[in-house]
């Protein structure tokens, strides 16, 4: 027999679905990464037009967003020695929950880069690559190439 599974939250009902047996619904617009306290969605069965009563959804927590790509555009940069600059990456989706990224340098003795902020110090003629990594469990890397000139 056809049941109607229904998720309130207040007076709302806020999703639904129908079935037989084990019937499943999906919440859609819940905030990411953000815990829900018990009785914050009740269910209820409906099945020959009655409604059983109301029950709290216990305490629960959505997942995050996870960084899905790390990238630089351009992919090269130039700068002098003795003089600072940032690297400024493109993080995807814009809506990852945790965009920190740790900041690396292939070369220090080319170009030193500050592992929290992506800022870079141009110290002598050369060439290093500067990686940014995902600090959220993702492991998503991008990389720039910065080049140093006397000027």
């Amino acid at each position: 027999m056809t049941k109607t599974l229904k998720v309130y939250k207040g007076d709302d009902v806020v999703a639904s679905e129908q079935g037989e047996g084990k019937v499943s619904v999906t919440l859609s617009n819940l905030d990411a990464d953000t815990t829900y306290p018990k009785g914050t969605y009740q269910v209820s069965w409906e099945e020959n037009g009655k409604e059983s009563s109301k029950v709290d959804v216990p305490q629960f927590k959505t997942n995050p967003i996870l960084v899905s790509g790390v990238s630089f555009t351009p992919e090269t940069k130039s700068i002098t020695v003795n003089t600072d600059d940032n690297v400024e990456p493109n993080i995807a989706p814009s809506t990852a929950t945790n965009k920190t990224l740790k900041y690396t340098s292939e070369h220090p003795e080319f170009v030193t880069v500050d592992e929290r902020t992506g800022a870079i110090h141009g110290v002598a003629e050369g060439t290093s690559v500067i990686t940014a990594t995902s600090t959220d469990g993702s492991d998503k890397s991008g990389q720039i190439t910065v080049t140093v000139t006397n000027g």
